[in-house]
């Protein structure tokens, strides 16, 4: 049973129990409230009926002669009824005389049991039914001592002053009466009115309802409006919309990386195929006997060595940003941006006898880092030489022979961030393309591109290692033409409270 009406319960919807248990909490509180009041009345009442009562017996004497029996005899003729019930009752019970009428004997109290003796022991006031049990009396008792004429002896007797409850019953059911009308329709009031309010107050989550539904369905679009700021509802709709607008961004950037990841193999496999097919290419003329002469075969072989060693970066950077991309905790500590531009520049001249690499920092040449102000930056250092050395070699591929390329450092912000920026005199680089030459095996230059033994993924792996580093890149033009390409990362606290 009790299961049963657990599982009722759990079925039950929420605006069903929020209106069944406030339509019980008035009931049981008007219903209590009710029982109070009619009881505080009849308390009332019979308190006004103990004073009248009180009232009449202070007007008696406490001893009566039998020749005062009158006293008790009903007036105004046979039928007449008093207000007040009057008896006087022997020691064992039996009336002596009373007011009442003896056609009326039932309608009266019955008071067999007020003996002299009870009197004695019990209290004066108490309610007792009528002797044919139609209606109740009030009876207030006193003893009372009767002196018979004869022989003048006194006898103890006890003295009933009663009135009927008929009328205060009849109040009380009144009462009671006008009580559970206005009841009844206090609670049908209060049930239409929680009613509404439910519903009213839960129509907004009838709509978080349809629109999860929708949202589940696959239109991502969907929020919830309407619901006022300040209210529970409303600040369940305003987190519950964060949550939609972050899952959406999340399918999204899904969507996002899916999509990129389908070009990335798709560009990793071009790339590839392009080596792959010269090698097979080239051993397959040798196979075939078109190759027989030393210098072809030479020619052949070195071909075979270039792409051999253009697949070789290739699979070494994409290894690399598969690293990159595992996020794995960064060994910071402070590296001096002066001294691995210093270092750069010299492993660069050295592999670029014909070029001119030179390192300035604050509008001066700079030979030997420990002659200026160290720019020290949070960061690990092996990739941020690998940073430099990237865009050194883009630099190199992609700025004509026998010009310059620069390394400027700077500090930028309060400062709290040092930049790297390495300057080419180039062709440059558009506007419409600089977001997109971070962008893995992208080229704007195919071609070129393959001459220059680039694997297009240089500048990614820039990108990558700079924004791990909670860095910024950037492209501007370089004075004059070529381009400049800027790398910011943040300075370690010390220095950058200095």
């Amino acid at each position: 049973m009790l299961v049963r009406l657990q599982s009722w319960w759990n079925s039950t919807s929420l605006r069903t129990k929020i209106t069944g248990v406030t339509v019980i909490v008035v009931t049981l509180s008007l219903l209590g409230i009710g029982i109070g009041t009619v009881s505080a009345v009849q308390n009332y009442l019979l308190a006004e009926i103990d004073r009248k009562i009180d009232d009449v017996a202070a007007g008696l004497p406490p001893s009566l002669r039998t020749e005062d029996f009158a006293l008790f005899e009903p007036t105004g003729g046979q039928g007449a009824r008093s207000s007040y019930y009057l008896a006087a009752v022997s020691i064992d019970g039996e009336v002596l005389s009373s007011n009442l009428p003896t056609s009326e004997a039932d309608y009266g109290p019955d008071v067999s049991e007020l003996t002299y003796g009870w009197v004695l022991n019990n209290a004066r006031s108490i309610t007792v039914p009528s002797v044919d049990q139609r209606t109740q009396w009030r009876l207030h008792t006193y003893t009372l001592r009767i002196v018979h004429e004869a022989d003048m002896v006194a006898e103890p007797a006890t003295l009933v002053i009663g009135v009927d409850l008929r009328e205060n019953q009849e109040t009380r059911g009144t009462f009671a009466s006008i009580f559970l009308i206005f009841g009844l329709v206090a609670v049908i009031l209060s049930a239409g009115v929680t009613q509404i309010l439910v519903t009213t107050t839960f129509r907004p989550l009838r709509e978080v309802e349809q629109t999860a539904a929708r949202f589940a369905g696959g239109d991502y679009s969907q929020r919830l409006s309407g619901a006022t700021p300040n209210t529970e509802v409303g600040r369940l709709t305003r987190s519950l919309n964060t949550m939609l607008s972050r899952i959406d961004r999340a399918f999204a950037d899904r969507a996002e990386t899916i999509e990129q990841m389908r070009r990335f193999v798709g560009d990793a496999s071009h790339e590839l195929r392009t080596p792959l097919a010269s090698v097979r290419g080239y051993a397959e003329l040798y196979r075939m006997g078109a190759i027989t002469t030393k210098p072809d075969v030479a020619q052949a072989m070195g071909r075979i060595e270039k792409e051999a060693e253009r697949m070789t970066a290739l699979v070494t950077d994409l290894l690399e940003l598969a690293r990159l991309d595992e996020a794995k905790p960064l060994e910071l500590g402070p590296v001096n941006l002066v001294g691995l531009a210093v270092d750069a520049a010299l492993d660069t001249g050295a592999s670029a006898p014909g070029r001119t690499i030179s390192v300035w920092t604050g509008g001066e040449l700079v030979t030997d880092a420990s002659l200026v102000d160290p720019i020290i930056v949070s960061a690990e250092e092996n990739k941020i030489r690998q940073v430099v050395a990237n865009l050194m070699q883009n630099a190199l591929r992609f700025s004509p022979e026998g010009t310059n390329v620069e390394i400027e450092l700077s500090t930028e912000g309060a400062p709290d961030r040092g930049v790297i920026a390495v300057v080419d005199h180039g062709e440059g680089i558009p506007p419409q393309i600089r977001d997109k030459i971070f962008q893995r095996l992208w080229r704007a230059d195919t071609s070129r591109a393959r001459e220059t033994g680039g694997s297009g993924l240089g500048l990614a792996i820039v990108d990558t290692i700079v924004k791990r580093h909670r860095g910024t890149i950037s492209v501007i033009d370089t004075p004059g033409g070529g381009a400049t390409i800027k790398v910011s990362l943040p300075l370690v606290p010390s220095q950058s409270r200095s």
